[in-house]
């Protein structure tokens, strides 16, 4: 997606750094998972490594490198999330104060789903949550799926195949995505605590499996 909200610099010049970061993203998404792969098999873990927050800050740092004064850094104000053509606002993020803390929680949160539930799960979970938080200025919603992205990858132990990736076809389904965001904000509003995650991990499942199915018959 395409902003025009930067701190450093906007307009065409703005939307071809985008691009450029987003696929360095690619390869650091891949690096990570590497990486993590292999030290699970050095430990000789049963269940893979996760991402943590510093890989969290890291992915944000390389989705928003020179058009963000701090790429990687929590947010020191108020954010809100609008409709770009009405500009209606759709979600009020919690206080900046409360990122620190709030990301903390996640990621403890996070271990408890990768270590008693599935792939789909953890990243069900971290694709909203992180959009949840809005622990950025701007790139939340790039890194959330980068991040999510990640979790899956890693939870499952490869480095997923195919030329239609979920993160290429979240960007062309915006309108289930944001439907199953809206499902687990409006359960989260009225409990803290609650988690109705169901809608997208059902929708991350069907992107998936269009993946799996674009892998070429010889790979």
């Amino acid at each position: 997606m395409l902003d025009s909200n930067w701190e450093l610099i906007n307009g065409a010049d703005a939307h071809h750094i985008e691009q450029l970061n987003a696929s360095n993203v690619i390869n650091v998404l891949e690096a990570l998972v590497t990486l993590l792969n292999s030290n699970t098999t050095a430990l000789q873990q049963t269940i893979p490594l996760m991402p943590n927050e510093r890989a969290l800050r890291e992915l944000h740092r390389c989705a928003t490198l020179f058009l963000l004064a701090d790429p990687g850094e929590w947010r020191d104000g108020p954010v809100v999330v609008q409709k770009i053509a009405t500009g209606e606002v759709v979600y009020q993020a919690p206080p900046h104060a409360d990122v620190p803390q709030l990301v903390k929680e996640f990621i403890d949160e996070l271990k408890q789903i990768w270590d008693n539930g599935d792939a789909l799960d953890a990243a069900a979970f971290a694709l909203w949550r992180i959009n949840w938080i809005h622990p950025f200025k701007n790139g939340n919603g790039r890194t959330a799926r980068a991040f999510s992205y990640a979790c899956l990858n890693a939870r499952l132990g490869v480095i997923l195949p195919g030329t239609t990736t979920v993160i290429d076809q979240i960007m062309m389904t915006r309108t289930e995505y944001e439907a199953a965001i809206r499902v687990a904000d409006k359960a989260a509003e009225s409990n803290p605590k609650a988690r109705d995650l169901a809608q997208m991990k059902a929708y991350l499942n069907g992107l998936l499996q269009l993946q799996i199915a674009s892998i070429p018959e010889s790979s």
